[in-house]
């Protein structure tokens, strides 16, 4: 079982002028040390307009800065928002392509499709057609990673013509696929598609244990990959408080709270006048209180039990939550701490030595599986790209011209 851990860059009200600025500086530095303490992945969320809940929309920027002060952790995109109207295609390949690059190959690409109204409302995305949206642009963006040059779409939601769509990435074909994933059915589509499972749900155990006999019985069976390769994987997202003392946890347990209300507000009932509504304000004038139930959450002796639970339930991966509410950047560094040298170290060393034998069986389900995945699109009949529209520009760059208009070139040049 590997580890990771999400960044979901919380800010709740009030707000100085350096607010965003630490915010920024502050992860930066939690994801060196994770990467220092032998975590596997840091994953970043994408999201819009969510003040105070999160305050990150541009997560391959700061996958970028991270990929430049790291060395061995993954950069997940935890998730990358496809519908084409948030991002077009042809970008969400650049981006994706420069930060594998610019790490050596180290990314991870989970995409989404938005789950909340005040992204789809914003962008006029159909709220029922937001997944086939998502679907259909990864179709495109996979294909633009491996096609040379990419042969064109004239799909429903998506056109562009032929075009060679660079960089590359790094890893071939591609990078790891995920998709976002909050409950069974979907976990079951992205097995289908041959993608990892990145589920938001807090789950315990024995749903984890459901979730991953399901998943991958209908990985084997039905998955037709979209992507080149496959991924199958399933992760889950767990709280992370990990603290020497039952009164220390409870003491931090009770800043947590302010995600929950943030949770509910931007995706169940809440009414938000943007650049007005104070969260935070609302939040301690309600009193609001949830009582966590499931997690990581505890002593090192407590979420070692836990975690052996979750690992025998089959679970490949667990992605920990770490920051909520007016939980400091100190709090959250020294539970990281504590959890690997005195939690990991034991999950690590099974991981080790279960290495070859999950290469292997990824090795026999890609026989089985990328068979059936069609081929790539013929690229034997490329259309020539007429340069004519841009003839004006030549007489401000000082080319001596023919009587057409187009620049003289001498022999050689």
């Amino acid at each position: 079982m590997k580890f990771g851990i999400e960044l979901g860059f919380q800010l709740p009200r009030p707000w100085t002028k350096n607010s965003e600025s630490d915010l920024y500086r502050s992860r930066l530095e939690i994801a060196e040390l994770v990467d220092r303490l032998g975590f596997d992945y840091v994953w970043v969320e994408e999201h819009h307009f969510m003040e105070e809940y999160c305050h990150l929309a541009s997560p391959e920027v700061f996958l970028a800065a991270a990929s430049q002060r790291t060395d061995q952790i993954r950069l997940g995109f935890g998730v990358m928002l496809l519908p084409p109207a948030i991002s077009h295609p042809v970008r969400s390949a650049e981006k994706v392509s420069t930060v594998d690059l610019l790490s050596g190959g180290r990314v991870d690409f989970g995409i989404g499709s938005s789950s909340d109204r005040v992204n789809t409302i914003a962008w006029n995305i159909p709220w029922e057609e937001r997944q086939d949206m998502t679907e259909a642009a990864l179709s495109e963006v996979v294909r633009m990673f491996v096609e040379e040059p990419y042969m064109g779409c004239d799909g429903k939601y998506f056109k562009f013509p032929p075009r060679n769509i660079i960089p590359k990435p790094f890893q071939k074909p591609h990078p790891p696929l995920w998709q976002a994933c909050s409950y069974r059915e979907n976990i079951l589509k992205a097995a289908r598609n041959g993608l990892g499972a990145l589920s938001f749900g807090f789950a315990d155990a024995d749903t984890t244990r459901q979730w991953a006999e399901a998943y991958h019985k209908t990985f084997e069976r039905e998955a037709i990959p979209i992507g080149y390769s496959i991924n199958p994987n399933l992760s889950v997202l767990s709280r992370l408080i990990c603290r020497p003392t039952d009164s220390e946890v409870t003491k931090i347990q009770e800043k947590v709270n302010f995600w929950w209300y943030g949770f509910v507000h931007y995706f169940g009932y809440g009414k938000h006048k943007p650049g007005v509504t104070s969260l935070w304000d609302n939040y301690t004038r309600g009193g609001y209180e949830y009582e966590w139930d499931t997690g990581t959450i505890g002593t090192p002796q407590k979420i070692r039990r836990t975690l052996r639970e979750y690992e025998e339930a089959g679970l490949d991966n667990i992605v920990f939550s770490v920051e909520a509410g007016t939980i400091s950047h100190e709090e959250i560094c020294a539970s990281l701490e504590l959890f690997a040298s005195e939690v990991m170290p034991e999950f690590k060393e099974r991981e080790m030595s279960n290495s070859a034998a999950k290469r292997a069986e990824l090795d026999r389900l890609s026989e089985v599986i990328m068979p059936r995945k069609q081929t790539l699109a013929s690229t034997t009949d490329i259309p020539v790209v007429e340069m004519k529209e841009f003839r004006p520009w030549y007489q401000y760059m000082g080319f001596p011209l023919d009587e057409e208009g187009f620049p003289i070139l001498r022999e050689g040049s």
